[in-house]
C-alpha cells in the first residue's frame, strides 16, 4: 500500500496529494483523490470521490503528504482531523516519514479494530455496536474457549442468546437484529448486527472490523436471526 501511496504523491508533486485508506471486507485498501486546493501547501479532497468511496468502504484515515517538509501536522490537519473524527495520516514528501495524528474524538471506534479473540472479536464489536449506538448493555460473556466449535461446546444457542435479551425470528432481518452465522462447523461460530439494506457490521478472524454487505457470501452462512427484546 505505501507504494501505492508514494506513486500518487510522485504524480501530483510539487502539489500535496492527498486519498484515503478505506476498508473493505476487513481489508484496508487505498483510494487515491484529487486535491482542489488551490494552494500548493494546502489539500481539499474531492467531495464527489469522498462520497463515491464512503459508499464502497468504511472510512479508516485521511491520508496527505507534506513536499519538502516533514510529517509534523499543521494546524489545520489538527483541526480538520478532529473536526471529521478520522485519524490522518501525514507523511514527509520524498522522505516518506509517516504521523499518523488521532482526532480527539473518533468518528467511529467500531471501524478498524484489530481482531483478538475475546478482547476485540466478533462478540465484542456486536456488544460494543449495541451500546455504542442503542445504550443497550448486553451481559458480559463467560469465559470462552477459542476455536469452541471444534471441541465440542456451542455458545449461541438459542438459549445463550435469550439471555442477552434477544428471542429467535423467522422473519427477514431487520435493523438492530443480531445476526449469527455457521461457517466450516456444525454449531454456529459467528456474528454481526443487521444494519439495514443488506448490510451488517461485524469483526472476522484475520480481519478488520467493518461493514459488510451478506451479499453474496455471508447470507450462505446465515443461520440465525435475533431480535432485542428486553
Amino acid at each position: 500500500m505505501i507504494e501505492e501511496i508514494q506513486e500518487h504523491f510522485d504524480k501530483w508533486y510539487p502539489k500535496e496529494a492527498c486519498g484515503i485508506i478505506g476498508i473493505v471486507k476487513g481489508k484496508k485498501e487505498w483510494f487515491p483523490c484529487d486535491n482542489l486546493a488551490e494552494d500548493y501547501e494546502d489539500f481539499i479532497l474531492d467531495p464527489k470521490q469522498y462520497n463515491e468511496i464512503r459508499k464502497r468502504a468504511d472510512i479508516f484515515a485521511i491520508v496527505h503528504n507534506h513536499p519538502g517538509g516533514s510529517s509534523d501536522p499543521s494546524s489545520n490537519d489538527i483541526k480538520h482531523c478532529n473536526i471529521l473524527g478520522i485519524p490522518y495520516w501525514i507523511f514527509s514528501y520524498p522522505g516518506m516519514d509517516l504521523n499518523i495524528v488521532e482526532p480527539e474524538e473518533v468518528l467511529n471506534p467500531l471501524i478498524g479494530r484489530e481482531y483478538e479473540f475475546g478482547v476485540t472479536d466478533c462478540l465484542e464489536a456486536a456488544r460494543d455496536y449495541y451500546k455504542h449506538y442503542f445504550n443497550i448493555d448486553l451481559r458480559e460473556r463467560a469465559p470462552y474457549l477459542d476455536d469452541w466449535w471444534e471441541k465440542g461446546h456451542n455458545y449461541f444457542t438459542d438459549e445463550h442468546i435469550a439471555e442477552w435479551g434477544f428471542r429467535k425470528v423467522e422473519d427477514d432481518p431487520q435493523p438492530q437484529d443480531l445476526l449469527i452465522f455457521t461457517m466450516g462447523a456444525d454449531v454456529p461460530n459467528h456474528c454481526g448486527v443487521f444494519i439495514g439494506d443488506d448490510v451488517m457490521f461485524h469483526h472476522a478472524v484475520n480481519r478488520l472490523s467493518c461493514r459488510e454487505s451478506l451479499y453474496p457470501l455471508w447470507i450462505k452462512y446465515l443461520t440465525g436471526i435475533y431480535r432485542y427484546e428486553p
